[in-house]
């Protein structure tokens, strides 16, 4: 079972990689946190370095929630 989550979740990871890359250079909406599984508006105050490893980027909340994450409760995307 956890394998099968593992693939899911790196599926999803490489699915927003691609999707930011095919955007260009242009900021995503949302972040998501592999860490803790809750995203953010790009901007929110939680986030200390959007750049860290452990932030995904997503383009809509929709595609955030697909991906498992639920949002966060500071910003509330």
């Amino acid at each position: 079972m956890m394998i099968v989550l593992r693939k899911i979740f790196s599926i999803a990871i490489l699915t927003a990689a691609i999707l930011f890359a095919a955007h260009g250079l242009a900021a995503p909406n949302y972040l998501g946190n592999t860490k803790s599984m809750k995203f953010h508006f790009y901007g929110c105050s939680t986030i200390k370095y959007p750049d860290a490893p452990h932030f995904v980027p997503f383009n809509s909340r929709d595609e955030a929630l697909a991906a498992g994450y639920s949002p966060c409760q500071r910003c509330k995307p």
